[in-house]
């Protein structure tokens, strides 16, 4: 049977939660959390005047998992949506929006520190002294101490930044406003086209098929008619569509790091 999906994983709508959890391949939100965020994510869209709210996915970590919101006034492609986090499907927190200072620092943590599922550990790091300039004298000038929360918010936004796709068409530019939002008229990718990189953009309009090409998987899974890509770079990425319909979307479940052996796993 077909999802009953409005475009994306709207998570205020029916079947909100279904197809994206087929696409990854197991149920990723246990039943309290997800009767918890049937009524929890309404109320945060209504609050902060959202025209949709997305269910983003889910950073697993050691003594907890941080589940990912994102609330939109427009459609994906905007720069002012914002990220929410909790752990339990009630407690939404807003994510930090990391400037390019944070995310290089950020870039310092050890790749295969895992998350340890508290928003409040500190992580520090040592920023490097820029080319050409003195060091300070004092060193602890350089210690920089980051939070487990902004750690999360900088791999969220390195994911939506680099793999993060919808299909070409879904969304367009209104022309009065002159900002992205979801095309209404946008009928569907049949299940070919649904199937291959050329019908899929990442959200920064380039083509998914240069910027991915032979990253990803794709599959067809006829009892749910669902097209599903995942990334080999980003292991727990993936973007899923119902051919010949607007319903589409795109999750991450997973540990928060990339593969360092993508190369080996290329054809």
């Amino acid at each position: 049977s077909r999802y009953r999906l409005r475009a994306m994983t709207d998570a205020t709508g029916p079947g909100m939660f279904d197809a994206a959890c087929t696409a990854v391949g197991y149920n990723f939100i246990s039943p309290e959390v997800r009767a918890a965020m049937k009524v929890s994510l309404p109320c945060l869209k209504k609050e902060y005047g959202f025209k949709k709210m997305y269910l983003w996915g889910k950073l697993k970590g050691m003594s907890a998992d941080y589940y990912i919101a994102t609330g939109v006034f427009h459609s994906l492609k905007e720069s002012e949506k914002k990220y929410f986090y909790c752990s339990d499907g009630v407690n939404w927190a807003q994510m930090a929006e990391p400037d390019d200072a944070t995310v290089a620092a950020c870039a310092k943590i050890p790749a295969n520190a895992a998350l340890t599922g508290d928003a409040s550990f500190q992580y520090t790091v040592v920023k490097e002294v820029p080319q050409g300039e003195e060091p300070p004298e004092n060193e602890d000038d350089l210690v920089v101490k980051l939070t487990e929360d902004v750690r999360a918010a900088c791999i969220v936004k390195d994911i939506d930044g680099t793999i993060a796709m919808v299909p070409v068409g879904a969304i367009t530019t209104d022309p009065k406003l002159g900002v992205p939002i979801d095309n209404t008229t946008f009928g569907g990718l049949s299940q070919p086209a649904s199937l291959a990189l050329t019908s899929w953009e990442l959200l920064n309009g380039a083509s998914a098929s240069h910027q991915l090409v032979g990253s990803l998987k794709s599959k067809y899974i006829a009892s749910h008619d669902l097209a599903v890509l995942r990334s080999l770079h980003w292991p727990g990425f993936t973007a899923f569509a119902t051919p010949n319909t607007s319903k589409w979307g795109y999750c991450y479940v997973g540990d928060g790091q990339k593969n360092a052996d993508i190369a080996f796993c290329l054809p």
